[in-house]
């Protein structure tokens, strides 16, 4: 299960299937969907099933894992806790944290530490001027100014190969993993999937 959040919460919560309906691939990371008021999706007007309380259950209990096992599910090989960027954070600031923890790009979670972008190095770079190492920016300017105001999601329990399909789908680098809570609790990048193929078999990815 996939979801797409921007600046007013959640917009989009469906299948890998109707995600490629509603977002075309290769799109603008900032073109805005339609309000999704938890009942049809937009765009298309599928209808997302609704979410029993059995299934609930059975969707937590499937996050404990205790033995060896093949790895299928997202909350498997997640890197967590996560860094963050803050919506209202300095874009020095967040430069200096993202070349400190030596990654390429940060989910963003406002006031209520709910996700809310992604912002890159590439994002801040549009601000920022380095040159024979000395660091120059516009003033003024916040992680909110340049990130990118929407980003895919996917649930704990969602299927490793679908997570790759979207990353290169949509040409994305990493995948934050966001419980049914809408907590931030883990982010799946190319990285841990590569390091999980090459460290710790049986990984199962057949088609």
């Amino acid at each position: 299960m996939f979801a797409i959040y921007d600046i007013e919460g959640r917009r989009f919560r469906n299948s890998l299937e109707q995600l490629e309906r509603v977002h075309a691939a290769q799109a603008s990371r900032r073109v805005s969907l339609r309000p999704y008021d938890g009942e049809q999706a937009p765009e298309h007007g599928v209808a997302a099933a609704p979410v029993s309380l059995k299934a609930k259950q059975a969707y937590r209990e499937m996050l404990q894992v205790t033995d060896r096992q093949a790895i299928l599910h997202a909350h498997q090989l997640m890197s967590s806790p996560v860094v963050t960027a803050q919506l209202t954070q300095d874009i020095v600031s967040a430069w200096e944290r993202l070349r400190e923890q030596h990654y390429h790009q940060l989910p963003v979670l406002d006031e209520r530490q709910r996700i809310v972008g992604m912002v890159s190095e590439h994002d801040l770079l549009r601000v920022l001027l380095i040159e024979d190492a000395e660091l120059s920016y516009i003033r003024g300017k916040t992680v909110a100014d340049v990130m990118s105001a929407e980003v895919i999601t996917a649930d704990p329990v969602t299927d490793v190969r679908r997570i790759a399909k979207v990353m290169a789908t949509y040409q994305l680098s990493a995948v934050p993993i966001v419980d049914d809570r809408d907590a931030l609790i883990g982010l799946v990048s190319r990285t841990d999937i590569l390091r999980s193929v090459s460290n710790d078999p049986p990984l199962s990815l057949w088609s």
